[in-house]
């Protein structure tokens, strides 16, 4: 664990006479050695409250999908280290996922893909209710992205507007994740960029997937509208 994530996490416990307990912390939720460990506190709270149970595996993962969540999300700088003293479950509505674990979710996903050019700033605020993406949430962010001439197409799977915000296996390449997927493109034709719905980028790039994967899952009529 890197020393100022692990300075952080022992301080937060300290404060309540947990110190103790960081060793089972990392081990439990290796989630916190990233800018997550603002919410160990919260963590330890719930703890101690019995909202959660640290030695039950049910609650060890579902604390562990609501932290990637957070981390993908803009409840990351909504909540604050003690989640606005909101409980697990109040956490989980404002993020919209449910309270169920994923893990008997099927891992087959079916791809039926349309692809719409998102020509300006209205067309992305009208996914407002579906995404987080900068160029939806804000028009300023919108004009950035774009003034070098990149442009955006947003690709849609046949139902992505019933797929419930539920990480499921795999995530963030899960069901959400691909339901609804962002592409930029330059002036070059050259494809910048690829968001999950999740709004997540590759850990290694600027892509969720790679561009041959993308091209498999639009069909190749589809792919090709990215470059008209």
């Amino acid at each position: 664990m890197q020393e100022k994530y692990l300075n952080y996490l022992t301080h937060s416990l300290k404060e309540y006479g947990e110190d103790q307990q960081v060793n089972k912390y990392v081990d439990l939720f290796p989630e916190l050695d990233s800018r997550l460990v603002k919410f160990a506190e919260g963590i330890l709270l719930w703890n101690k409250k019995s909202l959660i149970n640290l030695d039950n595996p049910d609650d060890v993962s579902r604390i562990r999908i609501m932290l990637r969540v957070l981390d993908e999300t803009p409840g990351f700088d909504f909540f604050d280290n003690v989640f606005n003293e909101a409980d697990p479950d109040t956490v989980c509505e404002i993020i919209g996922i449910s309270s169920v674990s994923p893990m008997g979710q099927s891992g087959t996903i079916e791809y039926d893909f349309s692809v719409e050019k998102i020509k300006n700033y209205d067309d992305a605020y009208s996914y407002l209710e579906a995404v987080s993406w900068c160029i939806v949430i804000s028009e300023e962010s919108f004009k950035a992205y774009t003034a070098n001439g990149n442009r955006f197409y947003f690709c849609s799977n046949s139902d992505w507007r019933d797929i419930p915000c539920v990480p499921g296996i795999g995530f963030p390449k899960d069901a959400y994740g691909y339901s609804l997927i962002a592409v930029e493109v330059t002036p070059d034709h050259q494809i910048s960029s690829i968001t999950s719905r999740w709004n997540t980028c590759g850990e290694e790039s600027e892509h969720f997937i790679s561009e041959q994967e993308l091209r498999t899952i639009l069909g190749e009529e589809n792919y090709k509208k990215l470059f008209v």
